[in-house]
């Protein structure tokens, strides 16, 4: 048996966007249900004052490919806390940060610990490892080396008992006080990915150390989890239940009574009760909003957590059916509490329902959502003080520049900084907000639709997004590709100008001009006498100049704003005679104050 056991491969730093389609039977093919691959039964004991969790795990594991699998790969994410030497904490000081940058103190570190691992009563030796070339001070993956390999089809029960140091919440996880975010917190199985998946040509793990940036992926199972707390903490988390691929709980004895409702309930501090009504509908309407443009949402319960004070960090955090939102009684944080919730709740469907790898493909989770999460919201806007109501659209539209150094697809950790991970969520909402508007009426809503129905309970890639796409456009087809191709794949600037409005003796001049990717547009031009008249500015020119006998007032390009990706909105339009300074002096107060309200929500 061991002479035909073949080594299989493990994805590395390269690792990201997807061009080849997965095949149709990828995963077992459109289905209703997933495949159940990998299930937990999980006993944890929390200590609050030590801030310790003792667990005993059983991971049933099912091998369903064509070989014999002598050894798994586990992502052991708490040991991204342990110290300065983890891949999550080099990063960190690289990029600037996470969020608000907090960093623990001596006594604030996390970490995990295996303190056994069995497969039917004999040991298995682990090893750390490194598949994208990290220090070999990080211990977030480790190999297994089963004592019995699993034959094709067959199934592998392993045996755990593991001990958790949670942090100081800094990021994602931790505690403040007696407060637990407790998530990411046990031993657990990577992908293992077959031919014909997410671009795979032989079989191979799936399994990443824990970037800053990348967040989780992985394997449909079953859960079943019992976690014991003192008297007096309330526990939350993901219900138990099949047909999810995480599990996370909080536990505290300061939260309020929950409020609940039509099966939403939302724990929280007393202080930020206002915060709990908001999320609560906020959570309700998200449901409603997704269920119907998207495809139905398929548990009966979601929790909702909003942090106390100072455990903020453990805020806007996703798992299926449980997620966490912020609360605050201040603006700016105050006025996004319902933006953040309802990006929250969107997970459950990228993150969750069509399970996304966020680890290489980021922009599928959070883009998306971010795309999806606007659309829900365009008919409101954000109110800040000193600054008239705005669109979450207009916001993310602002954040655009000439040369973007990384496109929107790609894996989350081979980026120049930190902004340029941000594009991952404000860029990709923009493109897809000027595809649909190129695809018109309902098409890239259908696409979507399709997408979803097609792809759920799977993990569909990005030329699988494209593919769907593309077919749902039919004759549209190659508008999606060149898309793709320009913004998606890569990260081509649009950047249409009105050069010239000028009125001489016998003749009007009006010059528009292109400094960046064809975009097909509307230039309206308004005179001085009679009616605006609207002409279509085709892609194939470059400039065009138009020559009227009648005086004209002003030109603008795109008066219905759809093309939100040209660089600067103000030169889309020009009059005969300029006063550019008031537009100018509020374009930089809009900015300065939109940053400051979205600074958190890019990390999000």
């Amino acid at each position: 048996m061991l002479a035909l056991l073949v080594a299989i491969e493990v994805a590395g730093w390269g690792a990201g966007a997807v061009r080849t389609p997965s095949s149709p039977s990828a995963w077992g093919g459109v289905r209703e249900r997933p495949e159940k691959v990998a299930s937990y039964d999980i006993d944890a004991t929390l200590d609050p004052q030590a801030h310790t969790v003792e667990g005993r795990e059983r991971l049933t594991w099912h091998n369903r490919s064509n070989e014999i699998v002598a050894a798994l790969y586990i992502h052991l994410y708490l040991n991204a806390f342990e110290g300065p030497g983890s891949t999550f904490n080099i990063e960190r000081e690289r990029f600037g940060g996470f969020r608000f940058n907090l960093k623990p103190k001596k006594g604030e570190f996390g970490s995990i610990e295996l303190r056994k691992v069995t497969q039917s009563g004999k040991p298995v030796p682990w090893t750390y490892v490194h598949p994208d070339g990290g220090p070999d001070t990080d211990r977030t993956v480790a190999r297994l080396d089963l004592p019995q390999p699993v034959a094709p089809g067959g199934t592998a029960a392993i045996d755990f008992e593991f001990h958790d140091q949670l942090p100081r919440v800094v990021a994602r996880t931790g505690w403040f006080g007696s407060y637990h975010l407790v998530a990411q917190w046990f031993p657990k199985v990577g992908v293992l990915e077959l031919p014909g998946e997410r671009g795979a040509t032989v079989p191979r793990w799936n399994c990443h150390e824990f970037h800053v940036y990348s967040e989780f992926y992985a394997d449909f199972g079953s859960y079943h989890v019992k976690v014991t707390a003192p008297p007096g903490f309330t526990v939350g988390g993901t219900s138990a239940q099949d047909d999810i691929h995480d599990y996370a709980f909080v536990a505290w004895d300061g939260f309020a009574p929950p409020l609940e409702r039509d099966g939403v309930k939302v724990l929280y501090p007393p202080e930020f009760e206002g915060s709990a009504w908001i999320a609560l509908q906020a959570t309700i309407d998200a449901r409603d909003w997704f269920s119907k443009t998207l495809g139905p949402y398929p548990y009966g319960q979601i929790t909702v957590v909003v942090p106390p004070f100072n455990a903020i960090e453990s805020g806007a955090m996703e798992y299926e059916t449980f997620f966490t939102t912020i609360g605050s009684n201040l603006p700016p944080l105050r006025e996004e509490v319902r933006f953040v919730t309802v990006h929250e709740f969107g997970h459950g469907y990228f993150m969750g329902l069509l399970a996304s790898n966020e680890f290489e493909e980021p922009f599928l989770d959070e883009g998306l959502n971010d795309f999806w999460d606007a659309r829900m919201l365009a008919g409101e806007r954000l109110k800040l003080p000193l600054l008239p109501p705005f669109s979450i659209f207009d916001y993310m539209a602002s954040k655009a520049r000439r040369f973007e150094p990384d496109p929107i697809a790609g894996n989350s950790w081979d980026r120049l900084n930190r902004d340029s991970y941000g594009l991952v969520y404000d860029r990709t909402a923009v493109v897809f907000h000027d595809l649909e508007a190129r695809l018109g009426g309902d098409v890239l809503a259908g696409g979507f639709r399709e997408y979803y129905r097609r792809w759920r309970f799977r993990h569909p890639s990005t030329a699988d997004l494209e593919a769907t796409l593309a077919e749902v456009a039919g004759p549209q087809a190659d508008l999606v590709h060149r898309w793709f191709a320009e913004q998606v794949y890569s990260s081509t600037p649009v950047d249409d100008r009105v050069e010239k409005v000028e009125n001489e003796e016998k003749r009007s001049v009006v010059e528009i001009r292109r400094y960046g990717a064809r975009v097909p547009q509307s230039v309206r031009i308004d005179f001085e006498n009679g009616p605006s008249r609207t002409f279509e500015w085709p892609a194939d020119e470059r400039w065009h100049r138009y020559l009227f006998d009648e005086k004209v007032a002003a030109a603008r390009i795109d008066p219905k704003r759809e093309v939100l990706l040209d660089l600067n909105k103000l030169d889309d339009g020009r009059s005969r005679e300029r006063h550019p300074a008031a537009s100018r002096r509020w374009t930089l107060e809009f900015k300065a104050w939109a940053e400051l309200a979205y600074a958190f929500l890019e990390s999000l």
